[in-house]
């Protein structure tokens, strides 16, 4: 290797380490100035605008987050939370008791309906009891001649979560729309206009790194540096010169909303979502992480090592998506560029800067760069309410999702 080449992968690596700093920095700046936690917040690295439709909060939803403190979502990854959450549920022993089944009849397919659908008491599934006293009330209304099939034989219903929920996940796949969340786009657009305002500073002088009390305990990943999305030697040059002199950010945000999202589990009424078939069970998906050996879970894969286990495919999951308004961003570098790399630094202001990398005009966002007269940098970013931006998701570990 030439002495040129190995200055030039010194020089990368020493801006990816800068870049790794900022990115730190600027977590705690945002989980402080936006009254998030390190406990559960993920950064979206770069610019996502949100969707048009329903479907896209559901897929950035779907798609299970690394652990790292920061992340680029790519909605068509293969750790999919429905994919895996399939595999599971067929991989899983049903109770082979039918005599609930065959007790009810005709009207079986009719209690499935209802356990399905929001009418149905939320702890259903808490224990045989609770579904007992559901399934009397129902009875007594739409099949009152089936009502001593509750007497003992609800208890074989209870334990066979596990063949209702290949049952739901079938009719959501037979359906063929996709597997919905309980959330849509109508619901972000009227929360996010009374959402809060916020706004904070970060100094990189100041500001604290140290992001190993995180859920992700200081794991990072995805790092641009400020001038490209990790582009070519004379943009990792200029980015070197910023990092090293200092970085500076006043940062303000319109309106600032946590979207809480979970699997669709009952049929709903609300327009867009009762065009969708509820396909999650959490009563078999807990009987799942409850037990470990083959006394639930069948031979073969998945198994709950390679599910829930410390390198299992769904050690956590998105629960919510933080989603901002109304953005403006001044960033200020400390640093002298010199006429020729200033030239340099405006033709690439159009395709935006770090920590918001967006092209002027897309989604409503513009980016401006001026220097002073001894060649400091000035980024100014904004973009106008009407122009949500996804700023990261939060993230679950499945111990706290399943109890």
């Amino acid at each position: 290797m030439s002495q040129l080449q190995e200055t030039t992968l010194t020089e990368a690596q020493a801006v990816q380490d800068a870049m790794q700093t900022l990115t730190q920095q600027w977590y705690n700046a945002l989980v402080t100035g936006l009254s998030l936690s390190p406990n559960n917040f993920q950064l979206y690295q770069g610019t996502q605008p949100v969707g048009t439709t329903s479907e896209w909060l559901w897929k950035i939803l779907d798609a299970i987050p690394p652990k790292s403190i920061n992340n680029s979502y790519d909605p068509t990854q293969s750790n999919n939370f429905s994919q895996n959450y399939q595999a599971v549920i067929a991989n899983l022993k049903p109770i082979t008791d039918n005599s609930f089944q065959a007790c009810m009849g005709d009207y079986y397919s009719n209690w499935l309906n209802y356990i399905q659908s929001d009418k149905c008491p939320s702890n259903i599934f808490d224990s045989p009891d609770a579904m007992t006293a559901a399934f009397k009330k129902w009875a007594f209304i739409y099949a009152p001649s089936q009502m001593d099939c509750s007497a003992s034989l609800i208890q074989s219903f209870y334990n066979d979560v596990v063949t209702i929920a290949n049952n739901m996940f079938a009719s959501a796949q037979k359906a063929g729309k996709g597997y919905a969340y309980n959330t849509t786009i109508a619901d972000l657009n009227s929360a996010i206009q009374s959402a809060p305002a916020k706004s904070f500073g970060m100094s990189s002088d100041t500001e604290s790194r140290d992001v190993s009390h995180t859920w992700a305990e200081g794991s990072t990943s995805v790092l641009f540096d400020i001038f490209s999305f990790g582009g070519g030697a004379s943009y990792d040059s200029l980015s070197e010169q910023a990092t090293s002199a200092g970085v500076s950010i006043d940062a303000k945000f319109q309106h600032v909303l946590t979207l809480p999202g979970a699997p669709l589990a009952k049929t709903s009424t609300d327009p867009i979502l009762g065009q969708y078939t509820p396909w999650y069970n959490s009563a078999a998906f807990s009987r799942a992480f409850g037990t470990q050996d083959n006394t639930v879970w069948k031979n073969g894969v998945p198994s709950w090592a390679t599910t829930f286990g410390p390198n299992g495919n769904m050690q956590r999951a998105a629960t919510a998506l933080v989603i901002v308004d109304g953005i403006d961003i001044t960033m200020t570098s400390n640093t002298s560029y010199s006429s020729s790399d200033q030239e340099v630094i405006r033709a690439r202001a159009s395709a935006g800067f770090w920590p918001f990398f967006s092209a002027n005009g897309s989604g409503g966002s513009e980016t401006s760069v001026s220097f002073s007269d001894s060649g400091a940098m000035t980024v100014h970013i904004t973009s106008p309410a009407g122009n949500p931006q996804l700023l990261g998701v939060l993230v679950s570990n499945m111990k706290d999702i399943l109890g």
